[in-house]
């Protein structure tokens, strides 16, 4: 499995870098000769959390045209750049988005017939904590055919969720799924949002890749304080990269 993230410093190397649109300067830490592979996330905890938007800036169709012109800019440093279609999450308990399934399904349709060259990671929406949900909507896009053009996915209510059984559970029942599509000989990637470095170990073997930002909050459980100075932000992210060097040995099922 593996472990999207940045370093807590640009100068520091990584091979599998998240970014995202909100923050252009995270763009910075995309270096062509350390950096294999680009996910580019659309900025939902920005916007919905931390701001609690109700939609994207300028509209779904603008956020998205903003996501491509970045994927296009990535493209010129490294090859392998995936985007995610814009979604609206629904399990910040600030803002909880209602209808965030149905307007997710509405951005997937608009943005592979709009930009069909990008490759898309296709978010897999649901509610917070709510294994069937998260089913239905997989259901529902490879009844929409779209996995038969783009081969990523990603499981979406999973970012503020610590409920890891959960997280084992659904990653279990779409890897499941998955398998029935792959008999025909198509491989689909499983990515996991925002997972916590507790939950790694039970969802590695179900899953391609997750993702983490190190935050000042790592040094909590280490030093029992927040991350201030850059020698206790780089002894977190040596923390970081031994569990996700471990994860890397773990392949899917």
């Amino acid at each position: 499995m593996i472990v999207y993230s940045r370093p807590p410093y640009p100068d520091i190397n990584y091979p599998y870098i998240i970014v995202n649109v909100f923050d252009e300067t995270s763009f910075n830490y995309i270096k062509p000769k350390s950096v294999k592979s680009v996910i580019i996330d659309s900025g939902v905890h920005t916007i919905f959390h931390r701001y609690g938007l109700n939609e994207y800036p300028g509209g779904y169709k603008a956020w998205i045209a903003k996501v491509v012109r970045w994927y296009s800019f990535a493209k010129t440093l490294v090859d392998d750049v995936y985007a995610v279609v814009p979604d609206y999450p629904s399990d910040y308990e600030n803002n909880p988005i209602n209808d965030n399934v149905e307007r997710t399904i509405r951005n997937i349709e608009y943005a592979i017939s709009t930009y069909p060259n990008v490759k898309w990671i296709i978010p897999i929406q649901g509610k917070k904590d709510d294994v069937i949900s998260v089913v239905r909507t997989l259901d529902h896009v490879v009844d929409m055919g779209v996995l038969k053009s783009h081969n990523y996915i990603a499981i979406g209510p999973t970012c503020s969720t610590r409920n890891v059984p959960f997280l084992k559970e659904i990653a279990a029942l779409v890897l499941m799924r998955v398998k029935r599509i792959e008999k025909n000989g198509q491989r689909i990637r499983i990515h996991m949002f925002g997972t916590s470095m507790k939950s790694w170990k039970y969802i590695a073997p179900y899953i391609d890749s997750t993702d983490t930002i190190v935050t000042n909050y790592w040094c909590l459980p280490l030093i029992n304080k927040m991350c201030t100075k850059r020698e206790e932000k780089e002894m977190a992210w040596q923390i970081f990269l031994q569990r996700a060097t471990e994860m890397l040995n773990i392949e899917r099922k």
